[in-house]
């Protein structure tokens, strides 16, 4: 694949992560607050298709690392397969929040008398199975945004923006497994934030103006030098 072809598939790979991310938290809503079959049963169509919507997601984040590996791994093919297998194990744990609430739908209706142990499974999963997900993909947006700053295939300005916001967004992750930090809290979107828009940017950026070709990277090096040299 084009370098600027795997460029541009890869930002809309990360859009499309993002929207129905941000679909299936609106449509499944908190799924705590429902304590009987007949109000499982009211909201199944926006808790099955919220349950798309993560899988939608699942399968955009599942896409992007085999589609930026033959550009990465020329920058350093370790931290390029690290990031494929944090990526990989990000999505191993997302797939029961698709799974859980479907249950949910299916046993309000089938076997009720299941329903209680269900639901005690997906608030489970809230509390360690979706912040341990956070923790990988913090640890993916590590080993890519290295590799980005390092290769300067996008402007080292992004790539370090990456490298600073995913400390507290990581921060956020632990402290919501540990019951320090509910994710409904201003302070959670507080820490999530510059990484989440992060990562619009970023995705934008491939989108509209793809990888810098090496020599492009190569003179913003050698300027960037030059610049220090000068300033001395």
């Amino acid at each position: 694949m084009h370098r600027q072809t795997t460029a541009r598939v890869a930002g809309s790979l990360f859009l499309t992560a993002t929207a129905a991310g941000v679909l299936s938290a609106v449509l499944l809503g908190p799924l705590d607050t429902l304590h009987s079959p007949q109000s499982i049963a009211d909201r199944a169509q926006r808790i099955s298709a919220g349950a798309l919507m993560v899988l939608v997601m699942t399968v955009a984040i599942a896409m992007i690392p085999p589609t930026l590996f033959p550009v990465l791994k020329k920058h350093g093919e370790a931290p390029a397969l690290s990031y494929v297998a944090a990526r990989i194990i990000e999505v191993v744990l997302l797939l029961p929040a698709a799974i859980g609430p479907l249950m949910m739908v299916a046993t309000s209706t089938t076997q009720a008398a299941h329903l209680d142990t269900v639901r005690t499974l997906t608030q489970t999963y809230d509390l360690w199975g979706h912040p341990s997900s956070l923790v990988f993909f913090c640890l993916s947006a590590l080993l890519l945004n290295y590799l980005l700053y390092r290769s300067r295939l996008v402007p080292r300005w992004i790539s370090g923006w990456a490298l600073v916001a995913v400390m507290p967004y990581l921060a956020d992750a632990f402290l919501v497994m540990f019951g320090l930090l509910a994710p409904s809290s201003a302070l959670h979107a507080v820490l999530v934030l510059p990484l989440a828009l992060n990562e619009m940017v970023l995705a934008v950026w491939l989108l509209v103006r793809g990888f810098r070709a090496p020599q492009s990277a190569l003179t913003a090096h050698v300027a960037a030098r030059r610049g220090g040299i000068d300033h001395a």
